[in-house]
């Protein structure tokens, strides 16, 4: 039974990394871009998140529609005023957006630094389980792992059957064709960056539930991040889930049974393994033609 509880683990695991990773793809499925800042956005998120709880008393689930509107506008400001202004193209332009979300992440956690100072915190709310015959639900995993997979699939379900969902679709396969049918691109960039970054500050209000963040907890967030769209295949979304649940049980059972340090070097050997083996990920989309 051990094992069949390290997989529900798992999966629950997976919920919540699929919502990390998803706000990644929608970025780089519209603007062709790797955001260096996500991981460190989940994570500035995250501590706002336990500032909220500690020093005013807000419910933490109270906390993520502040977190998400608060990102969501940051999102739009650093669209709009830093990453709109690369002209650039083809790899110099793709080396021009790397540096410069890779300053944003450096700009966030020194202003996490000075904010809260450089521990690791965690926020201590729904600590008790629920117990299914011999399996054990952890209520803050469950609960985190739930919401990231409603919140995945509402996204899902905007992007397949909304007008604006739609625009954003078709921006992201093609931005001329998009263009001759009315669809304003540069709008649609600053849409795909603004909700990204909102929906990793909405993971990160729930992930600090589950596991400690501090401000340099953003590296191993932004490759846990990538690992998980880089094994569904980059800019596909159904893809992400079977990144999220390879990535999710591999670190719940190799995790328990191996240490933590492997269950932490996970994601960066996956990534090194995929580059060299399935560059193109395991696309749903693919297998499904």
């Amino acid at each position: 039974m051990l094992i069949l509880q390290l997989l529900v683990n798992g999966v629950l695991l997976a919920g919540m990394y699929l919502l990390m990773a998803q706000s990644l793809n929608l970025i780089f499925g519209v603007m062709r871009i790797v955001n260096f800042a996500q991981g460190t956005m989940i994570a500035v998120a995250g501590l706002f998140t336990v500032w909220l709880a500690t020093r005013i008393g807000l419910n933490p689930f109270l906390a993520i529609p502040i977190v998400f509107v608060a990102m969501f506008w940051i999102g739009a400001i650093v669209e709009r005023l830093l990453l709109r202004r690369i002209t650039l193209r083809g790899t110099q332009g793709e080396l021009m957006t790397l540096m410069v979300t890779f300053g944003i992440s450096f700009v966030l956690i020194n202003v996490a630094l000075k904010a809260w100072g450089s521990e690791y915190v965690s926020l201590p709310y729904l600590q008790s389980s629920w117990r299914l015959g011999p399996i054990e639900f952890a209520k803050s995993l469950v609960i985190a792992g739930a919401f990231g997979t409603v919140l995945s699939a509402a996204l899902f379900s905007w992007l397949n059957f909304t007008g604006s969902g739609k625009a954003l679709l078709a921006t992201s396969q093609s931005r001329i064709g998009a263009g001759t049918c009315g669809i304003d691109a540069g709008r649609m960039s600053t849409l795909a960056f603004a909700l990204g970054s909102a929906l990793a500050a909405a993971a990160g209000t729930v992930l600090v539930l589950v596991t400690p963040l501090g401000p340099q907890s953003g590296n191993d967030l932004t490759i846990l991040c990538f690992v998980v769209i880089a094994l569904g295949g980059l800019g596909d979304y159904l893809g992400a889930i079977l990144g999220a649940l390879v990535v999710g049980v591999a670190q719940s059972v190799l995790g328990f049974y191996l240490g933590g340090n492997v269950q932490v070097l996970l994601p960066y050997i996956l990534l090194i393994l995929i580059m060299l083996f399935i560059p193109r990920g395991l696309s749903l989309s693919r297998l499904a033609r």
